[in-house]
């Protein structure tokens, strides 16, 4: 028998539609405070509880809902931001479709208070009441969602741990928080962890900020962009050649005041680092594209984190040129302050330098503290081979990059996870791998322990979908890394730290392409004074005739 068609009633129609809105708590954040933000709030406060699926409680003092207007509010397709087809093609505002407070109601328990500066009282409306009430409440709009996907197990199951969902939390927070400067945020995330921003006026204060969330490393090292071509303005900031990282974590682009994730925008960036950029490894920027509404449109994804340009080609020019000039420029400025000419190895003046060390007296400072000295300074490397980076600087060294390079990411590997900050990236076409059923049984035990180690692995009846891997494995074959986990599980079990070292044993050599990339490896040793010893081999004399000996 054929069903007739019917129309869906209501509450099923909400449900749905919070599927495109509502992925996770952190989904409820970013809804809520841009329309926060889209009601002209100079102060916004928020509070979490028990990961958001408790509490996402945001508070602004913006302009308020009129107490009439609060019942429209919770409907489907209600929306102050746009009143005709043409507007859609110039949306100014964060939110214009008017289905998340809706979306968001039918999945959880939300209460919305709110009041106008000429109101006398604030109005307050439940999801699951009919009417307003008059409620104690400042000038501003306050909207408590709890306990969400309560009338959903499903979804509810489908939610990570309280650890990744605060994480996807706080990155939320920060992205917001780079959005607008002019607007302060307060965040308190579970009982210890409280975060205050206030508002910034001054332009030239807004690295503040920015050292708050990306770092104080980025914040120092960056260099400021600022370019214009016709009515389209690019400024912001990008991390030096040698400041690139193993994670996406200070990858921050805003259109307009939109945080947006494009790979337009992302392969724009890389391509102006070109082959400095080691595999593997990413740029970090913070960004800001002005240009006029009708030359991108926001509408083409729920969550408005897409966008199409009308001239794709020219902005994609535009990011690549501005930040190969920033680029530029601190390598001249760098070159000229503090590097070497450096010369080629079999040159005569490499080698009259090289004997000058060894004739002079060996000074005590030198003597006490050669190797983390040394390294410091980079006056002078050769790259050879690939490999080995020749420094001369106080007493000629000899280290093997590749295997200190390696040494690096196995403990920033080991770092991550210890303090939960391990990320993944997507695998765009799965493996899929038929495993026996003993091996799918180990998989689906220990999933908790592979999601800490930023592993996703989908099991069907006899096959294994690798879905997402850590950053930092991103060069590992993913068919020899399933059956290290497998192995490692069958042995092991639980034993994190077997784990992270089956893991990080997989970590491969990576060549060393330029002096750049090899001066940010002798930068981190430096960091880590243990390290130095294994990865370094002093040049003196006695080493040196060593080689010769019959």
């Amino acid at each position: 028998m054929i069903n007739r068609i019917h129309a869906l009633p209501l509450h099923l129609a909400n449900q749905i539609a919070a599927g495109e809105v509502v992925e996770r708590p952190a989904s409820v954040l970013k809804e809520l405070v841009e329309n926060s933000i889209d009601a002209g709030a100079s102060q916004i406060d928020i509070q979490i509880e028990g990961a958001g699926r408790q509490l996402v409680k945001v508070t602004d003092n913006g302009g308020g809902i009129h107490p009439d207007d609060l019942p429209l509010a919770l409907s489907r397709h209600a929306t102050s931001k746009i009143n005709s087809s043409e507007q859609l093609s110039h949306i100014a505002s964060l939110g214009f479709r008017g289905e998340a407070l809706p979306s968001i109601a039918s999945v959880s328990r939300l209460t919305l208070a709110s009041k106008q500066a000429d109101q006398e009282c604030g109005w307050q409306l439940n999801s699951e009441a009919d009417s307003p009430e008059p409620v104690a409440h400042p000038d501003g709009t306050s909207v408590s969602v709890a306990e969400l996907f309560f009338n959903l197990p499903a979804r509810r199951r489908f939610l990570r741990s309280d650890k990744t969902e605060l994480q996807h939390l706080l990155t939320t927070f920060n992205r917001l928080a780079l959005s607008r400067f002019d607007i302060g945020f307060s965040g308190r995330f579970g009982d210890n962890h409280q975060i205050k921003l206030p508002a910034i006026a001054d332009t030239a204060a807004h690295k503040q900020r920015i050292a708050k969330i990306c770092g104080q490393s980025f914040a120092r090292d960056a260099c400021y962009l600022e370019q214009q071509f016709e009515d389209i303005r690019l400024r912001g900031w990008v991390g030096k050649r040698r400041a690139h990282r193993a994670q996406t974590d200070v990858q921050y682009f805003f259109i307009n005041g939109r945080v947006i994730r494009d790979r337009i925008i992302n392969h724009a960036v890389r391509q102006a680092y070109g082959e400095t950029l080691p595999p593997g490894r990413q740029p970090a920027y913070v960004l800001y594209l002005t240009l006029p509404l009708d030359r991108v449109d926001v509408n083409v994804h729920p969550t408005k984190h897409e966008v199409r340009f009308r001239d794709a080609r020219l902005i994609h020019g535009l990011i690549t040129r501005a930040v190969e000039e920033a680029l530029e420029s601190e390598t001249s400025v760098a070159g000229a302050q503090d590097e070497l000419p450096l010369p080629a190895v079999t040159s005569p003046q490499v080698t009259e330098k090289a004997t000058s060390y060894h004739t002079q007296p060996e000074s005590k400072s030198v003597s006490a503290t050669a190797a983390p000295a040394s390294l410091r300074r980079q006056d002078d490397i050769v790259v050879l081979h690939q490999r080995f980076g020749l420094i001369f600087s106080g007493e000629p060294l000899l280290v093997d990059l590749q295997a200190a390079d390696r040494a690096l990411r196995q403990a920033q590997f080991r770092k991550a996870e210890a303090r939960g900050e391990l990320t993944s990236r997507p695998i765009l076409v799965p493996l899929q791998l038929a495993l026996s059923s003993a091996a799918l049984a180990l998989i689906d035990q220990h999933q908790a322990l592979l999601e800490r180690m930023a592993i996703s692995i989908e099991l069907s009846a006899d096959t294994a979908a690798v879905k997402r891997i850590p950053y930092l494995l991103s060069q590992v074959d993913l068919q020899q890394l399933v059956q290290t986990v497998i192995t490692t599980l069958d042995k092991h079990g639980e034993d994190s730290a077997a784990m992270i070292a089956a893991l990080t044993g997989l970590i491969p050599l990576s060549p060393v392409h330029s002096q750049a990339q090899a001066r940010q490896i002798i930068a981190e040793l430096a960091q880590v004074p243990d390290q130095i010893k294994s990865w370094q081999q002093k040049l003196d004399p006695a080493t040196l005739s060593g080689l010769f000996s019959n």
